[in-house]
């Protein structure tokens, strides 16, 4: 037995669906050049570098979290810098793909 509620839903899926294709069928039409690559990563750094939208409430770092910090970065030049990374697998695949 078929319930209301499951002709309803397959009957406005169906609604959206013929709303949708005809969209997605038209030809596209002349859209607006896009911006040259990284032209927004730009942007951001600009705003980063020039202050403007920065907080004028100082957070300052508490003395002893900073130290802790401050002692990580210094510990971090007791390991070599390896020639190379290697990778690291994650799954049980030969060929990495994790399938």
């Amino acid at each position: 037995m078929t319930s209301i509620a499951s002709i309803t839903r397959s009957g406005l899926a169906a609604l959206l669906l013929a709303a949708v294709l005809p969209a997605v069928a038209q030809e596209p039409t002349a859209a607006a050049p896009l911006a040259p690559l990284g032209a927004e990563s730009q942007a951001w750094v600009q705003l980063q570098q020039s202050g403007t939208e920065a907080s004028g409430a100082a957070r300052p770092m508490p003395g002893e979290i900073a130290d802790n910090v401050y002692q990580r970065y210094v510990d971090s030049f007791k390991q070599p810098i390896p020639a190379e990374f290697k990778r690291q697998s994650t799954g049980g695949s030969e060929n990495g793909s994790g399938q």
